[in-house]
Formats: structure tokens, C-alpha cells, sequence
């Protein structure tokens, strides 16, 4: 009987030491995954925005509080770098040191806050009559924008509509919307129509419009051919 007594004993002592042995195992165990894990630091990837918006609307205003620029997009893709991906994106000027003007496209890139912006893809800018100066369009496939400064450039085919006039550049231009100066870099070709032609008759013969085509100088592809027409 007493025998069988310490065999008993010897079983539970066996059994608490093992469930005391285990339960330091778990606790040890736990200890380290919780270590690890506030160790963890999330790295963003360049490659995947850190968030997402649709229909988005932004203004941007001056230091007095005025509206100076609102911005549109119907998907807005944000990423760690700060990088913004805008999709069929407009830009509208209220800037009252420049003529009223707004910028569409197709996709818009910006790595500073939309103080410079890269548009793709059906790119339109118009700037509306201002002054005694007519309404103003020119459109592309690339364009960069300067929204501070109202200044906007493309090395890419442009053609700008001014009024009735049509002119054409195979090599892109740069505009500055405060000043309205406009420089076109070659391969140039402009339709003019004079004022005699755009208060006759419907009906009057179409040699009235004038053609004139230019090229850029043979020095440098990179000369620039600057257009004072506003």
C-alpha cells in the first residue's frame, strides 16, 4: 500500500513539474513573438500608394486667405515618396495677377504639392478672354505646368487657337500666363485670318486666309521663336 502511495506521488510530481516546465516554455515563447513584433516597422513601397481617394476636390489659397487655385480629379493615388497620381485631372487659375485660365488631362503626376505638375493624355489648357485680349487654347499629348508661376511647357506637337488664328509647333512651346508671352520652338506653321476677312460675309472667298509657314534655324533645333502676340 505504501508503495503503491509513492508511486502515486512520484506520477504527480512528474506531472506538475511538466506543467510547469510547459507553462514557462509558452511564457518565453510569447515574450519573444511580442518582442519581434513591436520591433516591426512598416516600409512602405514606392511602387503602391499609401492611399487612395475618388472625386476629389482641392484648393490651394494665398496667404490673405483667397482662393488661388482649385484642382479636380476623379481618382487620386498618394505615395510614400510624395508622389500624387491624378486621373482625368483639371486645374482652374483664380489668380488675379493672370488671365483667368484651366488645364485639362487625361493623367497628372506631382512629387511637390502640385507646385509643378506633369499632364499626359488629351492635354487642353485655355485661358479666357482677358482684357482686350481674346480667348486662348492650345492642346497636346505632354505638358509641364509651373501653377505658382503660371508657366507652363511641352516639348511635344502643340496647337494653339487664338480667336480665329490656328498655329501649329512640331517641337513644343513655353507659355507664361502672367506676362502672356508665348514662345514656340520650330517646325512653326500659323493660320491667320485678318480682320478685313472676319467682318466680311460668310461667303468670301476662302483665299482671303493666309497661310504662313516657318521653320526653325538651321544653328540649333533648340532656338526658340518667341511670339509677342498677346
Amino acid at each position: 500500500m505504501a508503495h503503491r502511495r509513492m508511486i502515486i506521488r512520484e506520477r504527480l510530481t512528474a506531472i506538475i513539474g511538466s506543467a510547469i516546465l510547459f507553462a514557462l516554455v509558452a511564457t518565453s515563447y510569447w515574450y519573444s513573438i511580442q518582442t519581434q513584433v513591436a520591433g516591426l516597422k512598416y516600409v512602405p513601397s514606392e511602387m503602391s500608394p499609401d492611399f487612395l481617394a475618388r472625386n476629389v476636390s482641392l484648393t490651394d489659397f494665398t496667404p490673405e486667405g483667397t482662393p488661388k487655385l482649385l484642382a479636380y480629379a476623379d481618382d487620386v493615388q498618394h505615395f510614400s515618396d510624395e508622389r500624387m497620381r491624378a486621373e482625368r485631372i483639371q486645374v482652374i487659375s483664380l489668380d488675379p495677377n493672370s488671365a483667368p485660365a484651366f488645364a485639362q488631362a487625361d493623367e497628372g503626376w506631382s512629387n511637390d504639392g502640385l507646385e509643378t505638375i506633369d499632364l499626359t493624355g488629351h492635354v487642353l489648357v485655355h485661358r479666357r478672354q482677358y482684357q482686350d485680349q481674346p480667348p486662348m487654347t492650345f492642346t497636346t499629348e505632354h505638358l509641364t505646368g509651373w501653377l505658382d508661376t503660371q508657366r507652363f511647357k511641352t516639348d511635344s506637337p502643340v496647337k494653339i487657337t487664338r480667336s480665329a488664328d490656328e498655329t501649329s509647333s512640331q517641337n513644343g512651346l513655353l507659355y507664361d500666363n502672367v506676362t502672356r508671352v508665348l514662345e514656340l520652338y520650330g517646325g512653326v506653321e500659323s493660320v491667320f485670318h485678318p480682320q478685313s476677312f472676319r467682318k466680311a460675309d460668310s461667303a468670301a472667298p476662302a483665299e482671303a486666309v493666309q497661310t504662313v509657314q516657318t521653320t526653325a534655324t538651321a544653328e540649333s533645333e533648340t532656338s526658340a521663336e518667341t511670339a509677342r502676340r498677346e
